[in-house]
């Protein structure tokens, strides 16, 4: 199921039959997942465990799919997932992309689509993104969609975050 469409990338739930690919462009870097996961995945079981635990398969929000349209390629994870970082309900977008893929500004493209679409499907008054501060092409990415640095987070399972948030009015 497509959840999210932008004009190259689509965003859909992620299948079983997508480990290898994302195994491939996304948990076998160690430069990926130094920014990303906070600990590193060693091999394509680990990969597929983290998937079925932590992936959108059957939902709307979550860790989905990231797929260039043109190939049809699995290029990474991206998604909305509701959160409580700041102890209410609020919306995160975030994504993570195969090695090849970066520089082609599909990370500031599928955030804007994930930004616009937290407006139209929820009732949010603000948009979260998380990451790590070492990660500078995220931040630039965060920042020229927008965002604004609020406050940095231990988070469970990824260690410590900047938070940057948007207001909508």
């Amino acid at each position: 199921m497509v959840i999210i469409e932008s004009e190259r990338l689509l965003l859909r739930r992620v299948k079983l039959e997508d480990v290898d690919d994302l195994y491939r462009e996304v948990f076998s870097d160690l430069e990926v997942v130094k920014h990303t996961f906070g600990k590193e995945i060693a091999n394509r079981a680990q990969a597929q465990r983290y998937i079925i635990e932590n992936c959108n398969t059957d939902a709307v929000f979550g860790l989905s799919a990231l797929i260039e349209r043109e190939s049809g390629a699995v290029i990474g994870l991206g998604g909305v997932i509701e959160c409580q970082y700041l102890d209410v309900l609020d919306y995160e977008f975030g994504f993570i992309l195969g090695k090849s893929y970066w520089g082609k500004g599909y990370a500031k493209e599928i955030g804007r689509a994930q930004i616009e679409y937290i407006k139209a499907k929820t009732s949010a008054i603000r948009v979260l993104a998380l990451v790590s501060s070492s990660n500078l092409s995220s931040v630039k990415t965060i920042t020229n969609l927008g965002l604004e640095y609020l406050t940095c987070i231990e988070t469970q399972g990824r260690g410590s975050r900047d938070v940057y948030v948007q207001y909508f009015s």
